[in-house]
């Protein structure tokens, strides 16, 4: 299989992985769910890379939540996803050396922030959204988690990210 077959087949892969992830375990809140797919969107841009994280985070996570019923979300998720996943391939590309954990939080941070901003727009209130603010941090630890779990087991699946 030549590399861009596989890049296309590993994106395609960690799409659904997200998808699934995030469809079928739902704790629910008063305001929406948290889940387990965080960590396959860490697992997308630690395997993928930078863009290819970003691909297989954002649509895999967008899709949960359009299906899911709750469409209202389906950009902030694409965005809030999508960030996460660039912003720790990005850093694990950058910092190849370093601890897998110090990309993690802050592609955590811009999430849970890409999130609280989508709400203020959202529901115009700027003190309402802080309310989820912990669930979506709690949400994060649960992927932290299964990637420091899991990228060593999984090292041998990384591809070269793709280079733009």
């Amino acid at each position: 299989m030549n590399e861009q077959t596989r890049k296309i087949t590993y994106t395609a892969l960690m799409m659904a992985l997200t998808f699934i992830m995030t469809s079928l375990i739902k704790i629910p809140l008063p305001t929406g769910y948290i889940h387990p797919g965080d960590g396959a969107v860490l697992l997308s841009a630690y395997i993928l890379g930078p863009w290819g994280g970003l691909i297989a985070a954002a649509i895999g996570s967008a899709s949960a939540d359009y299906f899911g019923g709750y469409g209202a979300y389906v950009l902030p998720t694409f965005i809030a996803k999508g960030s996460m996943a660039f912003i720790f391939g990005y850093l694990m590309k950058r910092f190849p050396d370093k601890n897998i954990l110090l990309g993690m939080f802050p592609a955590v941070i811009a999430m849970t922030a890409v999130y609280y901003v989508s709400e203020v727009i959202m529901y115009g209130n700027i003190a309402g959204p802080l309310v989820n603010v912990p669930f979506s941090l709690l949400q994060s630890v649960f992927g932290v988690v299964l990637v420091t779990i899991l990228h060593k087991p999984l090292e041998r699946f990384r591809l070269t990210p793709v280079k733009f």
